[in-house]
């Protein structure tokens, strides 16, 4: 398991019953996708 995926599980299951946190860890789940898919040249967005 990569770091990222640790990060996000470990945040996700200490969040699970808090609905704001929950928002918390959506928002860096997707900046953590999108700065993956830069640094990996898959950028969509042209």
């Amino acid at each position: 398991m990569d770091i990222k995926n640790g990060i996000l599980r470990a945040l996700s299951q200490a969040t699970c019953d808090k609905t704001e946190l929950n928002r918390t860890v959506l928002k860096f789940k997707k900046r953590f996708d999108e700065a993956s898919a830069v640094l990996n040249g898959k950028n969509d967005k042209k």
